[in-house]
């Protein structure tokens, strides 16, 4: 393997590290703004008398995004190079010929479905 084949890989995982990086930072920003809390009970204090009664804590019905993780695979073009040298005292590189081929790579895919919104007048009380 030569050092050219050593780069290439490296630039290729940095690459998927960095895509891996941005959709982890994209799904936690997404995570803010997908979860829709209702408040279903209301909070209330026990009365100090010389009755005491229990008091109650706030119920809440909470409904959150469902998110699907995963990998689809496509086809990117990435260059090719065959070098032909001639042996004159020295290898000299004299004929160069690049072209492209397309290599199979993973990008990340994520599928978010939103909760519905609750109606307020559905909640009970």
């Amino acid at each position: 393997m030569s050092t050219y084949d050593n780069e290439n890989n490296s630039g290729k995982k940095f690459a998927g590290y960095a895509i891996a990086g941005i959709a982890i930072l994209a799904i936690g920003a997404a995570a803010l703004y997908l979860v829709d809390v209702d408040q279903t009970k209301e909070a209330r204090l026990p009365s100090v008398d010389v009755n005491v009664e229990e008091g109650q804590m706030p119920a809440f019905d909470v409904d959150v995004a469902d998110v699907n993780v995963g990998s689809t695979e496509v086809s990117v073009p990435t260059p090719t190079m065959d070098v032909e040298t001639k042996t004159v005292e020295v290898e000299v590189p004299v004929d160069v010929d690049a072209g492209v081929e397309d290599t199979k790579i993973k990008l990340p895919t994520i599928e978010v479905d939103k909760p519905r919104e609750d109606d307020p007048a559905n909640n009970p009380q």
